[in-house]
């Protein structure tokens, strides 16, 4: 069976030592005087005490101890959207729901600026020429043969029937 109180002895005796160098530091700087202050300094520190120990002077009248509840502050509107509409005008929309226009935002049409700087140079790569494309192809003849068919010759010989352009002949 364990033995409380040399347990506790042997706790006492790895913290007291310490303890007691941490007490006799304490003893150490709170005899040490500290510098005195200027009288000036003093005579301000002691008139921002007073004046922070005042209550304020717009503080609200306290409620007497059986006043009925309050009901609790109106949550304050907050705009959640703003838009100039096609019009010019300035439409705005708040978080209870409603909206209005405030008027014309855009003026008329200012007169031209004066002419900028050249820009620089574009910083970037040329790249090399891909090979050359393959030749294209145009129509050389048409027709429209006996079922109302429209057929389109093409240079490269092919021959195309985009479909009835025509109705068909008795």
């Amino acid at each position: 069976m364990l033995d409380v109180s040399k347990m506790v002895d042997a706790v006492l005796d790895v913290i007291d030592k310490p303890l007691r160098a941490m007490h006799e530091r304490i003893k150490a700087i709170e005899t040490v005087e500290a510098p005195a202050l200027p009288p000036d300094l003093v005579e301000r520190l002691k008139s921002a005490t007073e004046a922070l120990a005042e209550p304020p002077p717009h503080s609200p009248p306290h409620s007497p101890p059986h006043s009925p509840p309050q009901p609790p502050p109106e949550t304050p509107r907050t705009m959640t959207a703003a838009v100039i509409t096609r019009s010019g005008e300035l439409a705005v929309s708040y978080s209870d729901g409603s909206s209005e226009r405030l008027g014309s935002v855009i003026g008329p049409q200012g007169e031209k600026g004066a002419q900028g700087e050249p820009g620089r140079d574009g910083i970037g790569m040329k790249g090399e020429d891909g090979p050359p494309g393959r030749d294209g192809v145009s129509v050389t003849a048409t027709s429209i043969n006996r079922d109302g068919e429209l057929m389109m010759t093409l240079s490269d010989g092919s021959v195309l029937s985009p479909g009835i352009v025509a109705p068909k002949r008795k």
